[in-house]
């Protein structure tokens, strides 16, 4: 009987063992630390998406403030009107709003507040733009966004 051991090649099943552990234990590793990198990347691209709906959420309160006022059949102007900024402004446990400002709309030095409404060449109406400017942030990552938006507020005298 010949014997199949072989004193060179002794060694070699556990050098191939060993690098091949080596080379996976090397993927595995470039494989969690590549995993992890776009699950951080992910977490701050959310909490962006957050700030951006927040700022978001602001314009939306503006938007219904404006409503509101129209429907009382005041005719104010938003610039100057006092009002409270916590009546805006929103605070929730990781982030909120804060409304910059609400200016009329200015192109080519004119100022759209109180435009003639036509429609079929006879006047029904008012109507005002307005740049509103909101900015949403995040409490966590420190993300901030501002969005500024053009409201378009139409007052039409309608005779029921």
């Amino acid at each position: 009987m010949k014997n199949m051991y072989n004193k060179r090649r002794s060694g070699f099943i556990a050098f191939v063992t060993l690098f091949l552990l080596g080379i996976f234990g090397l993927m595995g590793i470039a494989y969690w630390f590549n995993s992890r990198m776009n699950t951080d990347m992910l977490w701050v691209e959310s909490q962006r998406l957050r700030a951006r709906n927040f700022a978001q959420a602001g314009i939306e309160k503006v938007k219904i403030h404006m409503c509101n006022v129209c429907q009382r059949g005041e005719k104010t102007d938003m610039r100057r009107q006092e009002y409270n900024p916590e009546e805006f402004n929103k605070e929730f446990e990781d982030g909120g709003y804060r409304v910059k400002s609400i200016e009329v709309f200015k192109m080519d030095g004119a100022e759209y507040k109180n435009v003639k409404h036509v429609v079929k060449g006879r006047v029904i109406g008012e109507f005002d733009v307005w740049e509103v400017t909101v900015e949403g942030y995040t409490k966590k990552t420190g993300n901030v966004v501002e969005i500024k938006t053009i409201l378009r507020v139409i007052r039409d005298n309608v005779v029921y």
